[in-house]
């Protein structure tokens, strides 16, 4: 697919998906059994859904885990109280900020 055809279809996307924003999730939607996750929507600007598909493509994860790794962090930090296990979750949080950076820098 080339570019043009495919930014063609990501704003035919997004056109349609603005249209039943509001609307409620239908029954399939919703995922049965243990897992009682929830979806969220999230506006962002092309440029920034593009950078967020370019850092996941140099680390090698599909956006959307980028993405929800970047919001468990930031969850983490709110709750954060100094604790031994914050610390280490803090350091293990960084650690992932430099492979990532690295991978990027061995990328390009």
């Amino acid at each position: 697919m080339k570019s043009k055809e495919l930014q063609d279809l990501l704003d035919e996307e997004t056109a349609e998906s603005e249209v039943g924003r509001d609307a409620p999730l239908s029954e399939r939607a919703v995922r049965k059994g243990q897992s009682r996750s929830v979806v969220y929507s999230v506006r962002l600007t092309p440029g920034q859904t593009d950078a967020i598909q370019r850092i996941a493509e140099e680390a090698g994860i599909p956006a959307s885990a980028l993405v929800r790794d970047w919001v468990v962090e930031g969850l983490a930090a709110e709750r954060a109280t100094g604790t031994l296990d914050s610390l280490l979750d803090a350091l293990s949080r960084d650690v992932d900020k430099l492979r990532r950076s690295v991978a990027r820098r061995e990328a390009s």
